[in-house]
Order: structure tokens, then C-alpha cells, then sequence
């Protein structure tokens, strides 16, 4: 499951009071969801944090002002309508040294019994050639407005590479280049392997044609999902306050 990032106080279209600014995907019952820093920098106006914490292994930062929000798309069609749950962040972390941060929700009565998680893959099965998958909320809101679509969409791939190289260390690894359709609005959104389900990577960027300047059609980066797992970095953004 996908989820859109957005901006309650950032108006969309005129049937709805926000604009999707990204994709996101929850990775613990207790309310983590990971997504993009790049993604979080649009989300949050710099006005509207205060930095509380500065260490080598990621920054926290706690939310003022504002609050942005993450809303689950749960598919249970009522008529022509759509469950929909937005959630308030309480803070988040980003990882510096990586395009990715994570968010903490706050607690809602829609989920008494946890959020819905996507399972984590392990590394040694991740393989160049892999089938995989990505889900996420292309042009933000702007495919319900074209064409309908209101929830998240898929697209299937491969890998194409693992950066740097096929079999280093888990500790050195730094991305995965992907051959797969994507575009704004896609990014935070989890790479996962189709056969599995299980996440590995987080959709970051696609590449840009250093001619034309014109995004590549099919080539597409994906970080890594553990480095934002590492260092108790989850445990830490639990136990933090609100």
C-alpha cells in the first residue's frame, strides 16, 4: 500500500482542500512511513520546523507550525466514494547522507490495531534482472482529474543495475537503477519485488538526458530502504517526543 503526502493547508482542485506532494509507504504497525528527503523539503515548509537534533547518523527534525499530513487510501468503494483517512505527522527523520527520511504518525482511531506495513526484503535477494514493482501517486492528484484514477498506481520493471556494483556489501551499497516508468509524484513510493511484495527501495529520480535535458523514458533510481533502518534509527523516532 502506497500512501500520498500532502499539505492540508496547500489547496488543490476545487473538489478537494489539499494538494498530494508525494508517495510514502508505512514499514511498522506503530505508524513509520518512509519516503524521499527531496520529498519532505516540499512537504514542509522550512518556516514550519525546528531542528532538534544533529548527528552522523541522520537529522530530526520536529514539526511547528503547520501540519502536514499522510492519508491512507483504504479500497473499500462505497457508491462512487473511497475510504479515506488523513493522519497528522508528529516528526520525522532524514537520513543526510541519503535521499530518504521517515515520518512518525500520530495515533488514529482507524487503526486501533496498528497501520497496514509493507514487509521489508532482505538484501542477499535482491538480484539484478528482478522483476519488481512500484506503487505511488503520479502527477499527484492530477490522474483523478484526467483520467479517473483515485487511488495509487502500479508499474512493473526490473532492475537494471545495482549501484555500484552487483554483490558489494550491503554497508557500500547506494542505490539500484531501475527500468521502469515513473514521473513526479511517484517519489518516496516503495520498490518492491513483484514476486514477494517485499520493499526494498524507496522511488527517487528519474534520469535526465545531459543533451536535452529531458527525462529518460525507463531509467529511474531507487534508494535503498536500509540505510533509514540502520542505527535504531526507527527505535529513535518512536521513543521521540511530540
Amino acid at each position: 500500500m502506497a500512501v500520498a503526502l500532502f499539505h492540508p493547508n496547500n489547496p488543490g482542485s476545487k473538489n478537494r482542500p489539499f494538494t498530494i506532494i508525494g508517495s510514502g509507504f508505512c514499514i511498522h504497525s506503530a505508524g513509520v512511513v518512509i519516503t524521499c528527503e527531496h520529498v519532505y523539503k516540499t512537504f514542509i515548509d522550512p518556516a514550519a520546523y525546528e531542528l532538534v537534533l544533529n548527528d552522523t547518523n541522520g537529522t530530526r527534525h520536529e514539526l511547528r507550525g503547520a501540519v502536514p499530513h499522510v492519508i491512507f487510501y483504504i479500497p473499500e468503494p462505497i457508491g462512487s466514494n473511497f475510504v479515506t483517512f488523513p493522519v497528522p505527522i508528529e516528526n520525522a527523520i532524514t537520513k543526510t547522507d541519503f535521499d530518504l527520511a521517515a515520518f512518525k504518525l500520530a495515533k488514529h482511531g482507524a487503526f486501533r490495531n496498528g497501520y497496514p506495513v509493507l514487509s521489508i526484503a532482505k538484501y542477499e535477494s535482491i538480484h539484478e534482472m528482478m522483476e519488481v514493482a512500484t506503487c505511488g501517486f503520479p502527477l499527484g492528484e492530477n490522474l483523478e482529474e484526467q483520467i479517473g484514477t483515485i487511488t495509487s498506481s502500479f508499474t512493473r520493471g526490473m532492475i537494471s543495475s545495482i549501484i555500484p556494483a552487483a554483490g558489494v556489501d550491503i554497508e557500500h551499497l547506494r542505490g539500484f537503477q531501475l527500468d521502469l516508468t515513473a514521473t513526479n509524484g511517484n517519489s518516496g513510493g516503495p520498490v518492491f519485488s513483484l514476486a514477494t511484495g517485499e520493499v526494498f527501495g524507496v522511488l527517487q529520480a528519474g534520469v535526465v538526458h545531459p543533451g536535452s535535458g529531458h527525462q529518460v523514458h525507463g531509467l529511474v533510481k531507487a534508494e535503498p530502504v536500509y540505510p533509514i533502518l540502520a542505527n535504531n534509527l526507527v527505535d529513535r523516532l518512536l521513543k521521540s517526543p511530540c
